[in-house]
């Protein structure tokens, strides 16, 4: 049997020390990026839509300084590649970096919510 603690793709001792330790600015912090990001994804889908590269790159920009805050390493080094893509005016592979973008998002949804209820407690 496995006793290993899961994988977490948050890192709150990251997240935490942005903000000094103040658990309930990072609650709010956490409920924003939440209701904010799927608008940065939206963003990010029209700007490829209308091959608009700066866009792309900005929206993929704010994404990627977001989940570091919050420690999301691993997303972040996926989103800095689609940044990357508007920067280099290639988006020749970007609607399927969207994508995965948008699945991890979805996969790491589960864990803002269990530190927004944490914290919120």
């Amino acid at each position: 049997m496995d006793s290993e603690k899961p994988v977490r793709a948050l890192d709150k001792s990251i997240a935490l020390a942005h903000v000094d330790g103040d658990s309930q600015l990072l609650c709010e912090l956490a409920s924003m990026f939440v209701q904010d990001y799927p608008r940065l994804i939206q963003e990010a889908s029209s700007a490829l839509l209308q091959g608009n590269h700066s866009t792309l790159e900005r929206a993929a920009h704010t994404l990627k300084g977001r989940l570091a805050f919050f420690g999301v390493l691993k997303l972040r080094e996926e989103v800095s590649g689609l940044e990357a893509m508007g920067r280099e005016n290639d988006l020749t592979r970007a609607r399927k970096a969207l994508d995965e973008i948008e699945n991890g998002m979805e996969s790491i949804l589960p864990e803002f919510e269990s530190l927004i209820r944490a914290l919120g407690s």
